[in-house]
């Protein structure tokens, strides 16, 4: 006879978080498959006041994750399979979804919308903050790609974050080697022209249209 699968908790996915992806540098294929053997519990557990917790959190790790591996289709899969009283009642797994959806169609700002107001919980916040982090490194590289210069309010929208200082710091002081610096006499963020070439796969992700999508956000410089 199989294993029994536990109950579903709180206690037990923070549990499985600490275990199987501890810091940012985890990858999450361990967490995912834990998640994914509980699913079987988590799918014959009735929505209701004593559950919903423990399913919300359940679910929006798991898509949460799921997107942290870039499986945007298995994330797909997955909202398709939560019981439609559960996104009824719980606005972090509905907000889940939408980070979902909001990747997938590429709207950068319902995503960092969604990100930064969703009501996760516990376990979902550690992940959400790795997701958004990741997201934004790998903009940060499609910008060295796709500009030269730029001001630093359209790097705040691009990036989802409050202010402009906080855009010219994550740029400059925090990715030093892509050759940021702001230039105090234009007011603009200026790349070296000898820095290094983007990666091979930011190059890729250009072919494929994602900088073209992305500038959806704020349209590319007039003037550059």
């Amino acid at each position: 006879m199989g294993s029994k699968v536990p109950s579903l908790s709180t206690a037990l996915l923070a549990d499985l978080l600490a275990d199987t992806c501890p810091s940012a540098a985890s990858a999450p294929d361990a967490l995912i498959t834990a998640l994914a053997d509980l699913e079987p519990r988590a799918s014959i557990t009735t929505v209701d006041a004593s559950t919903t917790e423990a399913l919300s959190a359940y679910y929006s790790a798991y898509v949460l994750a799921l997107l942290l591996a870039n499986d945007i289709t298995e994330a797909r899969y997955l909202c398709h399979r939560i019981d439609n009283s559960l996104l009824a009642a719980d606005a972090a797994t509905l907000a889940a979804t939408h980070v979902l959806q909001a990747l997938w169609s590429k709207d950068y700002l319902a995503f960092h919308e969604t990100m930064q107001t969703a009501p996760w919980g516990d376990v979902a916040t550690v992940l959400a903050s790795r997701l958004l982090q990741s997201h934004r490194t790998q903009t940060i590289h499609l910008l060295t790609t796709a500009y030269t210069s730029l001001p630093p309010s359209l790097a705040q929208r691009y990036l989802g974050i409050s202010d402009e200082p906080r855009a010219v710091k994550m740029l400059v002081e925090e990715h030093p080697h892509l050759g940021w610096s702001f230039d105090a006499d234009s007011g603009l963020l200026v790349r070296a022209t000898d820095a290094p070439a983007a990666s091979g796969k930011t190059r890729r992700l250009a072919k494929q249209g994602e900088l073209g999508r992305l500038a959806v956000l704020g349209g590319f410089l007039s003037d550059s």
